[in-house]
């Protein structure tokens, strides 16, 4: 009656219900509408009725004028005309295996002076041989990157560790040598390092700025919640240490910057670390959830409830600080929800093992950071700059399309399928999604939806 043929209710359509605003999400296309409550209760009856729209309207007749109803289809067909409600889903062409290489994670130091019990890298060697990066071996990384990346122009390097200061005269080679590159090969790189803060001083902070670096800072919050994870070798806590370091580093004003934490079952009240981390006077925020089925630190089926909880407060934070006037960028909200990401995002996700790759001190080349040593994910070294054609197929196989478990899912599009990392480590298949972080992203959606609907109200009120 409404849809085209083939066109899944319950797969493409998604509502849901926050602080009193009905929202409808069409899947295929990113619209987003606010619904009154009749036409919350159609979508929702349709979708648990499996389409059969002749009942729901004679059930809804019983409770609504035939006026209210014929307007409420009117609107709705308006809407469908206009693309934003029963959209076809697109169907990819692009061969993913043929991706050029655009982005190089380099962990140059398999080290670190810290000891964060909750650290993915066992304490910054990913429980191989602790060292540090010849530049040599970044050198060929950066070779290979160019030599791989196709017609791609802006290439991304991340420095990364354990912790990458502790090879801070190589990462600087290595930023001198990507901008000598840039001229003759018509490339760009864009770097970011990433760093707990423990070394930054005024000679860094001054290279990190006349480079244009990006920097992703790692702090968990407030001074409890940090100290009890984020500690020194001896014990102690970091905060105070980092926080003045991590303060001139922003003052500085670099070209791209987050505060990155990590909440663990111990802070389930996270929405608490993110004011204090705006109150210190940043507002550019990442906090993440500790993951992983081995991790006695992770969030686990046993705390969503409170997780998802908590995203709700943080939500309601994020749009008390926008009326306040201060401009809050978290991560996780940050999402283009006029345009919606490109398809060829929607389907590739992150990229790992087709066009982002791991190059670790001895050469050793991962689809990303988190396969670090685990032997069977090894996919060749820089020396010979081959890649197991096996591993790039297993990871160019895995995309949004190939998951049966994700295309029925309503935020498979600002997904792309998930981490595969998470996916693995929690199920030992790609190919099945960590259903915890599944549900914590679907509510972060949720949240970054509302919080885009209230502003833009808030808008066109004022």
């Amino acid at each position: 009656m409404f849809w085209p043929q083939g066109f899944d209710i319950n797969t493409d359509l998604h509502v849901f219900q926050h602080k009193g605003i009905n929202v409808l999400l069409d899947v295929n296309s990113g619209a987003i509408s606010v619904l009154d409550d009749l036409g919350y209760r159609f979508i929702l009856e349709l979708k648990e009725n499996k389409g059969d729209s002749q009942l729901v309207l004679d059930r809804l007749a019983k409770e609504y004028v035939t006026e209210e109803i014929q307007e409420f289809l009117t609107e709705l067909e308006s809407t469908r005309a206009a693309g934003a409600i029963f959209t076809p889903a697109q169907s990819p062409t692009l061969d993913w295996s043929q991706l050029p290489i655009k982005a190089l994670c380099l962990n140059v130091a398999h080290t670190c002076n810290m000891k964060c019990h909750y650290c993915f890298a066992n304490q910054g060697n990913f429980g191989l041989k602790a060292q540090l990066m010849d530049l040599s071996v970044g050198r060929k990384a950066l070779d290979f990157l160019i030599a791989r990346s196709g017609q791609a122009q802006n290439l991304e390097v991340d420095f990364f560790g354990g912790e990458p200061l502790l090879n801070w005269p190589v990462v600087t080679q290595l930023v001198r040598y990507g901008r000598e590159m840039e001229p003759s090969t018509g490339k760009r790189f864009n770097f970011t390092l990433t760093t707990n803060a423990l070394l930054l001083d005024d000679g860094i902070m001054d290279f990190i700025i006349e480079n244009d670096i990006s920097v992703i800072l790692s702090l968990d919050g407030r001074c409890s919640t940090n100290d009890r994870h984020r500690i020194m070798s001896d014990g102690s806590g970091s905060y105070d240490i980092i926080v003045p370091r991590i303060k001139q580093m922003v003052a500085r004003n670099p070209i791209s910057h987050y505060i990155r934490g990590t909440f663990t079952k111990h802070n389930l009240d996270f929405s608490r670390d993110l004011s204090h981390i705006v109150e210190l006077g940043f507002d550019a925020v990442s906090l993440e959830p500790a993951v992983g089925s081995a991790n006695p630190y992770a969030i686990h089926a046993s705390d969503l409830p409170s997780v998802l909880a908590e995203y709700d407060r943080l939500t309601e934070m994020l749009y008390s600080f926008h009326r306040e006037g201060r401009d809050i960028h978290f991560f996780h909200y940050d999402l283009d929800l006029q345009k919606g990401p490109c398809l060829a995002k929607r389907l590739s996700g992150c990229g790992a093992g087709v066009e982002y790759l791991v190059i670790t001190p001895e050469g050793d080349i991962y689809p990303c950071h988190q396969f670090v040593g685990e032997s069977q994910f090894v996919m060749g070294n820089i020396e010979s700059a081959e890649l197991d054609g096996v591993i790039v197929a297993t990871f160019a196989g895995n995309r949004l399309q190939d998951k049966e478990i994700c295309r029925k899912c309503w935020a498979r599009n600002y997904c792309g399928g998930g981490c595969h990392a998470n996916a693995y480590h929690a199920n030992g298949d790609l190919s099945i999604p960590d259903a915890v972080s599944c549900a914590m992203h679907r509510k972060r959606i949720e949240g970054a939806i509302y919080l885009e609907i209230v502003k833009h109200l808030d808008a066109s009120i004022g």
